[in-house]
Formats: structure tokens, C-alpha cells, sequence
């Protein structure tokens, strides 16, 4: 079996065009489109429908391209097993981390990580939380650090707690009036009721960001949909425009502290402290070599004792 194949096959099929998929292997268009044809003729069927743009696979292709990266996954694990066996010297941990998050994390573990597995790489990868569920999904990245809870992933994937972290609500100084301030919660935080803010100007995530699902429910919870409403693609974003008075944001708390507090106040919106959970992701039949089990370990004590801290406060 020729796992080139596989890959080149897969590649075309993630990106629906031969020429792109071609520029990502380094390889030319005809030499490809040479593969596919080898491919199919070996096999009997056709695995693209040539004349649709973008290309789609046929029932066929549907069929190789979930085998094959089900046979590409049992080698990448064969490949981490085997390293561990040989004490893993060397190798490379694809780990997915949306960037404001990553800004926060990685420097507090990089260190320790690299003095433990000097050998070992950590290649990031940054983008949304859904589509980082993609890619984990097709073995593009092997954890993936994420808010949410196990309803929130896929079933053929599996969750490890890392942290607690507080969603809350930030605002320029002056944009909440004080009758909006309803006492204080559990935080010791002034509690805003939202109801009274339901015609105020919002910033929120763009559709498809876990904080969208997060601010969507808690606007629920508070009886309204917001009329005005800014969609922005990041947290940061959110957080730097609140500053700047152009809206009231509802972030995670690691947002803050990666950009810092000046010019904003913070707020809870309800009388208890309201958090999520924020977790190592990777897929049920994944082998974690001793590395990648480090990453995650090294993540929950770095960062499980912070929150344990901040609550003792």
C-alpha cells in the first residue's frame, strides 16, 4: 500500500480542486491528476465527479477517503507508540489553540515542556473552535485545548477538564448607569441585570464561535435577543472595542487578562459566578504518547492551580 496515495487522495478531496490541494503537496497538477487516475484505475471506480466545480467525491470516493484516513490515523498512532517505545527522542505534537487562549497558555508550560521533551516540537495551529473540531476530526491536529463540555464535541471524542474560567461582562467606564447594578455576585463583582440593558449596543462572536453559543444562551436566559448588535471574529476584538465604547462585551476571563483591564469595568450578569469549562479535546482512538500525555498534564496543574487560587481569593 502506497500512503502517499492516501494522503494526496485525502488532500484533494479536503481542499475540492487538484491545482490547490497539487501547491499544498509540493507536487505539479498533472502528476497528481496522474495519482487519481492510477488510483481509480486500480480500483474500478471513479472517486471524483470531474465535470462539478468545486470537485465532489462520488459514493466511491466517500468511501476511500473515510478509510483512508481511518488506515493514516492507526499509522500516526503506530508511529507515536512505537516513539515511546524508543523514548520518544523526537517528533512533533500538532496541538490546536484558539489565539487568544494560546497567548495566555503557551508561555506558562512552553518552558517546562521543552526542559522535560527538548526533542519535541509543539506546531500550533489557530483558528475558530469549529473548525479546529475538523480538523482534529481528520487527524490534522491531535489536541485540541477548547471551552464547552462533551454535548459540545463530537462523539468520537473525548474530553479532559484542564479549568474553570469565568465569562464576563466588559464594559468602557461610564457605559453602565448604576441603575443597571443590582447589588454584587458570589465574586464579589457588581451584578448587572440585563434586562435593563437589552437595547443597549453589544459585541458578540460571529456564528460558529463557542462564545456566540455561550452569549446566545445567556441572552436567552435574560428573556431577549439584542437588536444591536456588532459581530466581531475574536475575543480580543470584542474586548478592545468595549474599551473604546463601541459596545458591552461578554468574554471569557483570559481575555482580559492577556490585553489587561485600563479602560474597562467588569461585571457579572448573574448573582452566582457563571464559568465554563475549558478542556483538552482529542478524538477516542487516539494513542497519546508519553509527550502529548505531558502536555495535558502539565496544562491541568498549571492552570487548574491558578483557578484554584483565584477562587480561594
Amino acid at each position: 500500500m502506497d500512503f502517499r496515495e492516501l494522503t494526496y487522495i485525502i488532500a484533494v478531496a479536503d481542499n475540492r480542486s487538484v491545482t490547490e490541494a497539487a501547491n499544498k503537496l509540493y507536487i505539479s497538477q498533472p502528476s497528481l491528476s496522474y495519482i487519481i487516475s492510477k488510483v481509480e484505475e486500480e480500483l474500478g471506480v471513479r472517486l471524483f465527479y470531474r465535470k462539478t466545480n468545486p470537485l465532489s467525491l462520488t459514493y466511491s470516493g466517500e468511501l476511500y477517503v473515510e478509510a483512508a484516513r481511518e488506515i493514516l490515523n492507526r499509522m500516526d498512532n503506530l508511529r507515536r507508540e512505537l516513539s515511546d517505545v524508543s523514548h520518544g527522542e523526537k517528533g512533533r505534537i500538532n496541538i490546536g489553540i484558539p489565539t487568544e487562549r494560546a497567548g495566555y497558555m503557551l508561555p506558562k508550560i512552553k518552558d517546562a515542556f521543552s526542559k522535560k521533551y527538548p526533542g519535541i516540537e509543539l506546531k500550533l495551529t489557530e483558528t475558530r473552535s469549529r473548525m479546529m473540531l475538523e480538523e482534529l476530526d481528520k487527524g490534522m491536529i491531535t489536541i485540541a485545548v477548547l471551552p464547552g463540555t462533551a454535548k459540545n464535541y463530537p462523539v468520537n471524542m473525548k474530553s479532559e477538564l484542564i479549568y474553570r474560567e469565568r465569562i464576563l461582562l466588559a464594559a468602557a467606564e461610564g457605559m453602565i448607569s448604576d441603575d443597571m447594578i443590582e447589588g454584587t455576585n458570589t465574586d464579589g463583582l457588581p451584578a448587572v441585570n440585563l434586562k435593563k440593558m437589552k437595547t443597549m449596543p453589544f459585541l458578540v462572536m460571529v456564528k460558529g464561535h463557542f462564545t456566540r453559543t455561550k452569549t446566545d444562551s445567556i441572552f436567552r436566559d435574560a428573556g431577549f435577543i439584542p437588536k444591536n448588535v456588532t459581530e466581531v471574529s475574536s475575543n480580543i476584538s470584542a474586548a478592545l472595542l468595549a474599551r473604546a465604547s463601541i459596545g458591552v462585551a461578554i468574554i471569557p476571563e483570559r481575555v482580559i487578562e492577556t490585553i489587561g483591564s485600563d479602560g474597562l469595568r467588569l461585571y457579572a450578569y448573574t448573582r452566582e459566578r457563571d464559568a465554563w469549562d475549558v478542556n483538552a479535546v482529542y478524538k477516542n482512538d487516539t494513542y497519546l504518547s508519553n509527550a502529548e500525555r505531558y502536555l495535558i498534564d502539565i496544562m491541568k496543574e498549571t492552570f487548574g492551580k491558578e483557578n484554584a487560587d483565584e477562587q480561594g481569593k
